[in-house]
């Protein structure tokens, strides 16, 4: 950070379901300017250039450009971002980032101009941080869970903001640490599917910040370890069932009807594993909205405010989840009859950013390109 630095980011807006433009302080979180401004800008909010439309307001292709602008001055005008909190020291690193929800095609990131007195300097593409940070990092010390030792207890969701892990503004986020199950179980979560612009679960290593899982396929490619709710099976009345397990489970999983696979590592199969799902922008009027439930909320409130959207979870055996697929319809007694808990939402921000390939890095600033996404 420099005293009055200016930094112009030239985008145009994508064909996605979702875009935005954030900063975030020297703790990754989010935070106000000086004057109260908000350091998020959603993409309805964005102005376009004259004689183009904002595709987020107006039925107009994709495409136009818009020019957002980070400083130390925003005082309430329109594309402007804060570019630190009140108070902060020279030399003090901040982060933006660009956010482009399952686009359709190819989108430009932003071009970034800084700006200080009177002088423009275009930022050309610096190398890719993520790669250089994993390789200096080395291989983590997994954490292995009690799968050995029976059946771990059913974990249980809760809501936290995501402080120092680039918390989204517009999304809620339920999570929940968890065990991997024992051999010949998986973790089965069921809740009903929100109604919000986008949704998605994602499962991530409990290590560090939350790294999503990636496997590699026998065929060739990466399995992301997340489900956006287009690639998530739904029963007719709306209810999502996932079944978290090993690559080896993944055939007799999918063969199940109306259940979703989500992988664990193939890399560390048995350690300790972080469960994110991913609630944005809350249709008006929905009352059973995560965003609805305070941040810090235990499982019992969250799972009062939500009703029916509250997830529940609880490990099973594989050859259960499979006779449950013979029977034509879930119904409530089976979960109860499985000792299912109803369980709380919390999502920890780590996967809304960590994780995801191909993030380039102009002059300090990251832009990430969600898979889901992200």
């Amino acid at each position: 950070m420099r005293k009055h630095l200016a930094i112009e980011l030239d985008g145009r807006f994508p064909d996605a379901r979702y875009a935005s433009v954030a900063t975030y302080d020297a703790h990754r979180s989010s935070f106000t300017g000086l004057d109260g401004t908000p350091s998020a800008l959603t993409d309805h909010q964005l102005l376009p250039e004259r004689g183009s439309g904002n595709p987020y307001r107006q039925p107009v292709r994709p495409g136009s450009k818009f020019t957002v602008t980070v400083t130390d001055t925003p005082a309430g005008r329109p594309n402007v971002l804060p570019l630190v909190p009140a108070v902060t020291p020279e030399g003090v690193e901040g982060t933006a980032v660009h956010r482009i929800y399952l686009p359709h095609g190819t989108f430009r990131l932003p071009k970034v101009t800084f700006v200080q007195g009177g002088h423009r300097v275009r930022v050309g593409t610096c190398a890719d941080a993520l790669s250089s940070a994993a390789s200096a990092v080395g291989a983590p010390s997994w954490t292995t869970s009690s799968a050995g030792e029976g059946t771990p207890p059913p974990p249980a969701f809760s809501r936290s903001g995501g402080a120092g892990l680039y918390p989204n503004p517009d999304n809620a986020y339920p999570s929940t640490g968890f065990d991997a199950p024992p051999a010949g179980q998986v973790l089965v979560v069921r809740g009903k599917a929100a109604q919000v612009r986008h949704w998605s679960v994602c499962d991530n290593l409990w290590w560090g910040p939350g790294e999503v899982v990636a496997n590699p396929l026998p065929g060739g490619g990466v399995d992301p370890g997340c489900r956006a709710d287009f690639g998530t099976r739904l029963s007719p009345s709306g209810t999502y069932t996932y079944a978290v397990g090993t690559e080896e489970q993944r055939a007799a999983v999918e063969r199940v009807p109306g259940v979703t696979f989500l992988p664990l590592s193939s890399a560390a199969p048995t350690a300790r594993h972080l469960l994110i799902l991913r609630n944005m922008v809350a249709v008006p009027g929905f009352a059973e909205a995560i965003q609805r439930v305070p941040v810090g909320s235990g499982a019992a409130h969250t799972a009062e405010v939500m009703g029916a959207y509250c997830p529940k979870a609880g490990y099973c055996g594989l050859d259960v989840l499979a006779g449950w697929g013979r029977r034509a319809a879930w119904s409530p007694d089976v979960v109860t009859n499985v000792k299912f808990l109803q369980v709380s939402y919390n999502l920890s921000a780590a996967s809304a950013v960590q994780g995801e390939p191909g993030a380039d890095h102009r002059a300090g600033l990251t832009f990430f390109p969600m898979w889901e996404m992200p």
